[in-house]
Formats: structure tokens, C-alpha cells, sequence
């Protein structure tokens, strides 16, 4: 059944949890009075108490009409996240701020990742000079790289260790973004970006006009294990965005009651944790994609009848033709090959087609 048990074709029990959460922080509100007062906790106990099986069954029918809202405007809630913010003044004046902010810290990164393998070098050097009495200079390129590497799996290098994990951390976090001409203003945006970018680009292939035509051709096990980790996504996304307006709406209630606003940092800390989370899921997803291209690209190729080729240049050189065609290009070299035409075979049929 995949990931929750599904509710029509897109929508499942998974989805309607950001709805409860929703509802259920709103009813403890309402329920202490806070939208007039102080909020009374044992008001809302009393009341929440008191709950017959009528008023469960309200809360349960209102849960599932805001996730039934909800869900239409899941692809805006994840673009929205993203980094989709528009075009007016406002909008690229934070988009530039948030984009230099993005391009300041890959920078940052840079220099510390080289400023990482200097220490290491240095120490890895010092080490060696001190227990082998070899100079690092006295040494070739290779010598030196292997007698670095030696050092550093004996015992003497355990100090090294912190040091050589932290630098192996930077250049996954760099492969998290794109070229900086194709930089977006959030981690979500950019993660995406950067997996749309690289997904297919060693075949000459773009994932996101060749993705409704690999979903046609792919077997159901792809297509399900894809819409898992979709779900995975499109779950931590509509979270982060409930989390949010549920810590707006707490904010409006409790902004007169002193201490009682530090209660909107709840839902706050929960949308934190949930962005952080899309940003995982949108990474674990879009490797998917790239695995469903991978697996599937030959079967692509042949729903198109374009000829199969015989090594990755061949490949490559037509799948760059290919996609002008995809695009919309009238001059394309480009040639078919129809099966059916000299062998009597059949054309492949997507799965599901009539």
C-alpha cells in the first residue's frame, strides 16, 4: 500500500496528520479561552473532559475537511518553500538577500574546507617527521600522499580523527547546491535544484522534461517507491507550513499574555524540525528519481522509437537532439526506428494503457 493507507489516488492517512495537529493545537486554544484572556488549563481540561463521542466525531469530520483543504495546495505550500516568491520589489529584494546569503556561505564553506586540509597536512607532516625523521619534502607527490595516508590509520592520528570527519562534511554539504547562476533562496530550493540538475546530466538527459515520460514506462515497484519518498516530502513540507501558521495563530492569541507567548515556540521548533526534515526527504527523493532514470531510460527510448544506442557517446549525442525536440526545437538530427515495421513486432505499451 506504500507509505499510509491511501484515500482515492494521492491522498492518504499520512496527510491528514498536519490537519490534526492543526486542529487539536487550535481546539487547546479555544478551549482555555486564550483568544480572551489568560489561557486556563483546567478550563480546558474540563472541557476537553467533558467530550462526548458526538464531539469526537466533530473534531475527527473537522480534521479531515482541512486536510482535504490542505492538500490542493500542497505543490504552493512546497514551492513556497522552495523559494517560488514571485517577482515584485519586495520579492527580489529578498530573494537577492536570501541568494547572497546562500553564495556568503558556500564561500565560508570553501575556505574552511581548505583551511581543514592545511591543518590536516600539517599535523599528518609533523607526525611523520617526528616518528619516521622523513621530511615531507624529502618525498614524491605519491610517496607522500601514501605516507600521509599511513599516519593517519596508526594510532598516533586518533587525535586526527574529529578533524578528518568534520572536513569529510563539507563537500556534502556543497554538493547541495547548484551553480550559482542557478542558486534559489532556501536549503529545500536548493537541494532540489541541485538533484534536478545532476539527475540524467551523464546521459544528456533533463529529469524534469523527461520525468512524465519515464512515469508512463516505469514498472508499478519503481512508480511506488517513488511515491513514498515523494509522500515522505510532501509530508515534512505540509508540516513545516501548518507548524508555521499554527505558531502566527498562537502568537495573536497569547501576544497580551506575558509568558505565555513563549508558547508559540513549540510550533515553531516543530516547523524547524520539519524543514529540516523536507531537506532530507527532498535529497532522498530526487535519488530516487535519478535511480527511476537510470533503470528506465532504455524503455524511454524505446516508447519514443528512438534507436537504442550502442555505447555513452552514442547515447549522449542523440539524447542532446532529443531533448531539443522535447523542448520544442524545429531542426533536430534525429532518426525513429519502428519495430513493428520490419519485424512484426509491437511497439512497447505503457503499463495501464488500453
Amino acid at each position: 500500500m506504500g507509505l499510509g493507507s491511501r484515500i482515492g489516488r494521492y491522498f492518504s492517512v499520512v496527510s491528514v496528520l498536519p490537519a490534526l495537529f492543526m486542529v487539536a493545537w487550535t481546539t487547546a486554544l479555544v478551549t482555555s479561552d486564550a483568544w480572551q484572556r489568560r489561557p486556563d488549563l483546567a478550563l480546558m481540561a474540563r472541557r476537553l473532559g467533558g467530550l462526548n463521542l458526538s464531539g469526537a466525531a466533530w473534531l475527527i469530520l473537522v480534521t479531515i475537511i482541512v486536510a482535504l483543504f490542505l492538500h490542493p495546495l500542497q505543490l504552493g505550500m512546497t514551492r513556497l518553500l522552495e523559494g517560488y516568491w514571485g517577482s515584485s520589489r519586495a520579492a527580489r529584494t529578498l530573494l537577492r538577500r536570501r541568494i547572497t546569503h546562500h553564495r556568503k556561505r558556500i564561500a565560508r564553506l570553501e575556505d574552511r574546507e581548505f583551511a581543514l586540509e592545511d591543518q590536516l597536512r600539517g599535523a599528518l607532516d609533523d607526525m611523520l617527521t617526528v616518528i619516521s625523521g622523513t621530511r615531507p619534502g624529502d618525498l614524491e607527490p605519491d610517496a607522500l600522499s601514501s605516507a600521509r595516508e599511513a599516519m593517519f590509520e596508526s594510532d598516533f592520528a586518533h587525535r586526527l580523527s574529529g578533524l578528518k570527519a568534520a572536513l569529510a562534511t563539507i563537500p556534502h554539504a556543497l554538493a547541495r547546491y547548484p551553480r550559482p547562476d542557478r542558486m534559489m533562496p532556501t536549503r529545500l530550493g536548493n537541494v532540489l535544484r541541485s538533484a534536478e540538475d545532476a539527475a540524467g546530466k551523464r546521459y544528456e538527459l533533463d529529469a524534469i522534461t523527461t520525468a512524465p515520460h519515464i512515469a508512463l514506462v516505469a514498472p508499478d515497484g519503481h512508480l511506488g517507491y517513488l511515491d513514498d519518498a515523494r509522500q515522505q516530502l510532501d509530508t515534512s513540507a505540509r508540516l513545516c507550513v501548518v507548524a508555521l501558521l499554527v505558531t502566527l495563530e498562537t502568537v495573536v492569541f497569547l501576544l497580551p499574555d506575558g509568558w505565555w507567548l513563549l508558547l508559540a515556540l513549540a510550533p515553531y521548533s516543530l516547523a524547524y524540525i520539519a524543514y529540516r526534515a523536507s531537506i532530507a526527504a527532498a535529497g532522498q527523493y530526487m535519488g530516487i528519481v535519478s535511480t527511476v532514470l537510470d533503470l528506465n531510460r532504455f524503455k524511454f527510448y524505446e516508447a519514443l522509437h528512438v534507436p537504442l544506442p550502442q555505447n555513452p557517446r552514442e547515447e549522449r549525442a542523440n539524447n542532446r537532439e532529443l531533448m531539443k525536440l522535447l523542448k520544442g526545437a524545429e531542426k533536430v538530427r534525429l532518426h525513429y526506428k519502428h519495430p513493428a515495421a520490419g519485424t512484426g513486432a509491437t511497439p512497447p505499451t505503457p503499463p495501464g494503457t488500453p
